[in-house]
């Protein structure tokens, strides 16, 4: 392992496992580096609407409007 954490860190060096690569992959439509800031984007949503570290997130759930499916599908 390497150096304890610090909320002072500014460069991440993390080995990604697959399952990893592949989510931020998707979530940046193949590029890593946009997929980090689209979960970073969707981890600080989360955060205001109530999650907390810890907290199932299998028990939320997430409503949209037609037009985000309707503007997803277009963009794709």
């Amino acid at each position: 392992m390497g150096r304890p954490a610090s909320p002072n860190t500014r460069v991440l060096h993390r080995k990604l496992d697959d399952g990893q690569r592949a989510i931020l992959l998707a979530a940046g439509r193949g590029d890593i580096s946009a997929g980090w800031l689209e979960v970073l984007d969707a981890y600080s949503c989360l955060y205001s609407l109530g999650y907390r570290p810890g907290m199932d997130l299998r028990m939320a759930s997430l409503s949209l409007p037609l037009e985000c499916y309707k503007s997803a599908h277009k963009a794709v």
